[in-house]
């Protein structure tokens, strides 16, 4: 078996900015960061930079051919599948590309070089995008699709119901890789001993929820869970709700309509690295996905959750299931929003019981899901494909 010391990392996405605070772009930096505290060098080759460096890697822009005087899908489409790499002389170990709907570049250039190369698949993009949006050339989505997944030497997938598509589209399961997403165990720690300045004393429940403002996000659900919670159940618990998102003000506008104004705080929009900080003033995650025909996700918040002491009451959807077990929380069928309610009374009815099961929380992290465990992982799966 050989080693790996050096990657090449490429995201030809342009709605991932790099750095940045969605959680694509935090999955990207988190594995990179990992890679680093591994040992590993590398270079970052992305559409969308937003600094000259991540993690102390190199970020370097990609190409794109220029525009026409008339802007089209089309138009859009064939930019970025033609996004230019041909500008590098060399690559290192191994290329490691975030699956993007246009661009096959990653495969061309580890097969030039003679390196593995390493698809991560977060979603079936071609397949979501013929649901939920506008392509000009569907055949060609679909295409690249099909190379990528089947000429990959290693396809990382971050849960199960991905993982079952990959190998129907490849054909085989050799070389496809569990890989669920993880968390920074020294950014997102236990409670913090004082609480931020507008949020109530110890002693009052703070239930913890993060995300975009989004409806696949449950937001609807959380908040009518909440309203049960309060006036029905008569629970004295507050709800954070850290981000931020297109929906957030007619989310904050029903709070007031709702007169649940003084119960429920926001942080809005904040960096990542500070999240942790207000989880850590929280007794209980929540994380309320609806009801969906797919659900493809690893959920970034649940592992955030736990890594900060949070168990979690969570609706039983997808990889949800298999990491939300025993006293790391409990799980309400989607839309069952008077069942949420009750499930989060239950858990915050003894608050030294809920810490305590916090710390199994954060233990399971450490010995599970930290992002260095995940590239780990990945490095295991590269050096078996070399």
């Amino acid at each position: 078996m050989k080693s790996v010391d050096k990657f090449t990392y490429i995201c030809a996405d342009p709605g991932i900015p790099i750095p940045g605070q969605k959680g694509a772009s935090i999955h990207v930096a988190s594995i990179c960061k990992a890679f680093r505290e591994l040992g590993l060098q590398g270079d970052l080759y992305t559409i969308r930079p937003e600094a000259k460096s991540i993690e102390g890697i190199p970020i370097h822009t990609m190409e794109l051919p220029p525009r026409r005087k008339y802007k089209s899908i089309e138009e859009r489409e064939t930019r970025l599948f033609l996004a230019r790499l041909d500008d590098i002389e060399t690559v290192h170990d191994f290329v490691y590309e975030r699956y993007s709907l246009w661009h096959p570049g990653g495969l061309y250039l580890a097969r030039k070089f003679g390196v593995p190369f390493v698809l991560e698949v977060n979603s079936p993009l071609a397949l979501e995008s013929k649901k939920y949006r506008q392509l000009a050339n569907e055949s060609l989505a679909d295409g690249i699709s099909r190379l990528l997944l089947r000429e990959a030497d290693v396809v990382i997938c971050v849960s199960e119901e991905i993982k079952k598509w990959v190998e129907s589209e490849r054909e085989h399961s050799e070389g496809v890789v569990l890989v669920p997403n993880g968390v920074d165990s020294e950014v997102f720690t236990p409670k913090a001993n004082k609480r931020p300045s507008g949020l109530p004393p110890a002693g009052v429940p703070i239930l913890g929820f993060t995300g975009s403002f989004r409806p696949w996000h449950g937001i609807h659900d959380l908040l009518q869970s909440f309203e049960i919670l309060v006036k029905d159940l008569g629970s004295n618990a507050h709800l954070l709700c850290i981000g931020d998102g297109p929906e957030k003000h007619a989310f904050e506008i029903n709070v007031q309509k709702k007169g649940l104004s003084d119960r429920i705080h926001f942080t809005g929009s904040i960096p990542h690295s500070e999240v942790g900080e207000w989880l850590g003033a929280c007794d209980l995650g929540v994380a309320p996905y609806p009801s969906m025909e797919d659900f493809w996700f690893s959920p970034l918040k649940i592992y955030e959750y736990f890594s900060s002491g949070l168990p979690v009451v969570a609706t039983d959807r997808g990889q949800i299931s298999d990491i939300v077990l025993g006293d790391r929380g409990t799980l309400v069928q989607a839309g069952d929003n008077k069942g949420f309610a009750l499930a989060i009374q239950s858990q915050i009815s003894d608050l030294k019981k809920l810490s305590e099961a916090g710390q199994s929380c954060r233990q399971w992290i450490l010995e599970n899901s930290t992002w260095k465990i995940r590239a780990r992982q990945i490095l295991d799966a590269v050096e078996k494909a070399k």
